[in-house]
């Protein structure tokens, strides 16, 4: 049975199935890396990214599905990195990517699997998940486990993909079970045992783009060019969101400890 898109609520549209594996981690399908491969040419817009959730890292840090290392590369100067990636393609490119950078571990496992041998409980000081809890249909059970991994006084960094009203084909097409409203976000760490310390919106500019190309236009990735000349413009729009923080916008970060 189909469900119309527009009936369901903002921010509850269900993915694709044949791009989810046991609810926990996207499939490692075609679409899915060519969008990681499009990420990896946008250095500006993955650097604006991590400059925003660096203030909050700290310690022994574990990346929740790290891919191919568009985030990793960033964490280079960090004491001990553990990189978890369950899609042994993005696995093998991103051990190989980093594999002699010492201080860097790369696991290929699933979050659902943790913890483990391999991604002990309570050993990191940071636990980070930018751009993959929208594609794990149990997210409480998602940042239980990211919870369970914190020391005492660890912390808990996702970004997602903010608004529902923008969630349109580009979302579906790889794989993401929801975006996000602040308030959604703060529901799930709250019912994953987590408290947030802080959570804020960036990348006004990013919401319209989105809701063009995935809503009006129902493209399944943005254009290659559209990409890059956005990556032009992040500066500026870091410069402008500095001074202004914005109330809404493409992405959110939360920040949760342990409660």
């Amino acid at each position: 049975m189909s469900i119309a898109v527009d009936t369901l609520l903002p921010g509850t549209i269900p993915a694709p199935p044949p791009q989810v594996r046991d609810g926990l981690e996207i499939e490692s399908d075609e679409r899915v890396r060519e969008s990681l491969d499009v990420l990896a040419d946008l250095y500006n817009y993955n650097h604006w990214l991590f400059n925003k959730v660096r203030p909050f890292i700290r310690g022994r840090v574990c990346e929740v599905g790290c891919g191919t290392g568009n985030i990793t590369q960033f964490l280079l100067n960090f004491p001990e990195v553990l990189g978890m990636e369950p899609s042994p393609q993005s696995f093998e490119r991103v051990r190989a990517r980093f594999a002699c950078h010492l201080n860097m571990k790369f696991v290929g496992c699933r979050l659902d699997e943790c913890p483990n041998p391999d991604v002990p409980a309570g050993e990191f000081d940071s636990v980070i998940c930018l751009n993959v809890l929208e594609h794990i249909e149990d997210d409480v059970d998602a940042l239980v486990r990211m919870r369970g991994l914190c020391g005492p006084r660890g912390r808990v960094i996702v970004l997602v993909p903010a608004h529902g009203c923008i969630y349109g084909q580009m979302d579906r097409s790889v794989g993401h079970y929801r975006r996000y409203s602040r308030r959604q976000v703060r529901q799930a760490f709250e019912r994953a045992g987590l408290r947030i310390v802080h959570a804020f919106y960036l990348n006004a500019l990013g919401f319209f783009g989105w809701w063009w190309h995935g809503r009006v236009l129902k493209r399944e990735q943005i254009p290659v060019q559209a990409g890059r000349f956005f990556n032009r413009l992040v500066p500026f729009l870091d410069a402008a969101e500095r001074l202004l923080p914005p109330p809404f916008g493409q992405s959110l970060i939360a920040v949760g400890t342990p409660a």
